[in-house]
């Protein structure tokens, strides 16, 4: 009994000490198992964690994508922008070479002839016209205006281009340039830091004027001399009828008869005169049939005096029926003007031939009537033939105008006829005929 005591005593702690023993394993069995479970969990959070700086890492990625991308966007908005401001300039640009170019071509086909200068009166630009009109074609373009044209500052047109450089004011105006012996218009104007000007020859314009002007003053004077030549008709008629009463006169004798003669001639000369200037200053509204032979021999009754005073012989040769439908008045002008200039080429002791004759026109071959003033005078050289129906032209220096065939060319044409010269200047053999066809 005390054996199986001791033994069951025995055993019973032996039975306890594994029993704590497993209690103990069972502890450390739980302690190890929530230390796993707190590692996991600790895993678990770190893969939490971990998964969420990965989100977060993706969602940052992703948003500096987006950034970048919208970086991008903005850069090719940009650059878009930028390349359509390039094409605009570059548009403006052409534009403005376009305008330029157009401008440069207006002013290089234009009327007006145009320099500029620089702010040293350097020429930096000249149109063909101002090198046709003041440098022969040459240019001047690098040139001082003075160094080129040294002349120009003694004439009015110095000061002025000063004002416009000096005061940057705009002028235009006319003057006459003595070293050329010509009027020129001008318009003057600043451009950038010189001046521009635009000039053109406007001497044939003024001469026009003043021919204008001197038919005007020549048509008062017609009208004032066709005024006193209808007055003095009135007194004419009483002086013719005086002296045909001497004539007729019982108590008159024979030596006062003669006289009283002689004098109703010379006074019929006169009466014949003025009739004919009465005639040259009438013009009848509507055209009429008129004989060219009657109208040649009104003008020579004009020109009698002066005839008779140079010794000029005048042989005349009429067509039975030479009728013109005309106006007489513009017939009388036409054939003064070339019988006149006869008179001048010819001098003392020529000769003029007048011929009226039945013709036909060369060219469509029309019957007419043709006049013909010839003359055995100096004659004409083949330069001046081209330029007499020019206005303006004449070799009669200061005593011409340069009208009388220019106004005749137009009569004739306005009839419409034609007129045609051939001279000869050669000595011994010159002279010159004027043709003038008039149609039926």
């Amino acid at each position: 009994m005390n054996v199986l005591t001791k033994t069951g005593t025995s055993d019973g702690h032996a039975a306890d000490a594994r029993t704590t023993a497993l209690h103990s394993e069972i502890a450390n069995l739980r302690q190890l198992l929530q230390v796993n479970e707190a590692r996991a969990q600790v895993n678990e959070a770190r893969a939490v964690a971990e998964a969420d700086r990965a989100e977060d890492a993706r969602l940052l990625v992703e948003e500096t994508r987006l950034v970048a991308e919208d970086a991008r966007l903005r850069a090719e908005d940009a650059r878009l922008v930028a390349e359509d401001a390039r094409l605009e300039v570059a548009r403006v640009n052409d534009s403005h070479k376009e305008q330029r170019r157009m401008v440069h071509d207006l002013i290089a086909v234009g009327a007006d002839a145009v320099i500029v200068l620089d702010e040293n009166y350097v020429v930096t630009y000249m149109n063909q016209q101002a090198m046709d009109e003041v440098s022969g074609g040459d240019s001047c373009v690098g040139c001082a205006l003075l160094d080129v044209y040294p002349h120009i500052e003694s004439t009015p047109f110095w000061p002025r281009y000063k004002k416009v450089m000096e005061e940057r004011v705009s002028i235009a105006f006319e003057d006459y340039y003595e070293p050329r012996k010509v009027w020129y218009q001008v318009n003057a104007a600043p451009v950038g830091k010189g001046i521009a000007f635009f000039f053109r020859d406007v001497t044939g314009r003024r001469q026009r004027d003043a021919a204008l002007q001197r038919t005007e003053k020549l048509a008062a004077v017609g009208r004032l001399a066709s005024s006193i030549s209808h007055e003095i008709n009135n007194p004419l008629e009483s002086v013719t009828n005086l002296l045909y009463l001497i004539q007729t006169s019982i108590s008159a004798d024979d030596e006062t008869r003669t006289y009283a003669q002689l004098a109703s001639s010379e006074l019929a000369r006169v009466s014949h005169i003025v009739t004919q200037t009465l005639k040259f200053h009438r013009q009848s509204t509507d055209a009429c049939n008129t004989r060219a032979s009657e109208i040649l021999d009104s003008v020579l009754s004009l020109f009698h005096g002066r005839i008779v005073t140079l010794g000029t012989a005048v042989h005349t040769r009429y067509a039975a029926t030479d009728t013109l439908m005309c106006f007489t008045g513009d017939m009388r002008q036409v054939f003064a003007n070339l019988i006149g200039n006869a008179l001048d080429a010819t001098g003392e002791r020529g000769a003029i031939w007048l011929r009226t004759s039945h013709a036909f026109d060369p060219r469509t071959n029309a019957p007419g009537v043709r006049v013909t003033v010839a003359d055995n005078g100096c004659g004409m050289s083949p330069a001046t033939q081209r330029s007499i129906f020019d206005a303006f032209f004449t070799t009669k220096g200061a005593t011409g105008t340069g009208l009388g065939l220019w106004v005749s060319h137009e009569i004739i044409h306005n009839h419409n006829g034609t007129i045609r010269v051939r001279s000869c200047d050669t000595p011994r053999h010159s002279g010159t005929v004027f043709s003038v066809f008039f149609p039926d």
